[in-house]
């Protein structure tokens, strides 16, 4: 089985290496398969790393693969042993893969449940809320034009006194005027809610 299972390199790596006779044949296939990875693992890391974007479990997904082909049962020879190799990799690296996503969105489930803020506002809340917008919208539609657009594009849109002035082409001191008047127009009719 041993002779089978790296026929292409069983020549060179039996010529470097002594054995006696009373070595397990799992123990020679297990020694031959830590062997192979040994010498292709930083190889078979920058494969990984370039799959999962880390190099943080390329250790324990080159360990998984030694078990995996250290187990192997199967007595027929690897005609491609490298090829065979990566493909177990790339099948435990797809493995992880789909372990991380699972964890990820039962973490994502979790998280959002607890997020979920415990006192949502009643109906009546929201309804008192959509009516002080209302009102609010009101009162800002009721301002005189000028008046309006000054502390829209100032309170709203984020312009500075200078810009307004600019773009509406009145002074400064004027747009400081307009709000005045809109912010205590806001407020009067505001008053009650």
């Amino acid at each position: 089985m041993a002779d089978n299972l790296f026929s292409r390199f069983d020549d060179r790596f039996y010529a470097d290496h002594e054995f006696s006779l009373d070595v397990d044949e799992n123990e020679l296939i297990s020694q031959h398969v830590a062997d192979f990875i040994h010498q292709h693992r930083d190889e078979l890391s920058r494969f990984i790393a370039r799959k999962l974007g880390s190099e943080d479990v390329s250790a324990d997904i080159l360990q998984d693969a030694f078990l995996r082909l250290s187990s192997r049962q199967s007595p027929e020879a690897i005609a491609n042993p490298r090829a065979f190799v990566f493909r177990i990799v790339a099948n435990l690296v797809i493995d992880y893969q789909r372990l991380s996503v699972n964890r990820l969105s039962q973490d994502v489930d979790d998280e959002f449940l607890h997020a979920i803020p415990e006192d949502l506002p009643c109906p009546e809340k929201i309804y008192q809320y959509q009516q002080r917008l209302g009102a609010i919208h009101d009162a800002i539609e009721d301002l005189p034009e000028t008046c309006r657009r000054v502390f829209y594009m100032n309170r709203v849109e984020g312009y500075s006194y200078s810009e307004v002035a600019e773009r509406l082409n009145i002074s400064e001191s004027m747009i400081s005027k307009h709000l005045a008047q809109a912010i205590k127009h806001c407020r009067d009719r505001l008053r009650h809610y």
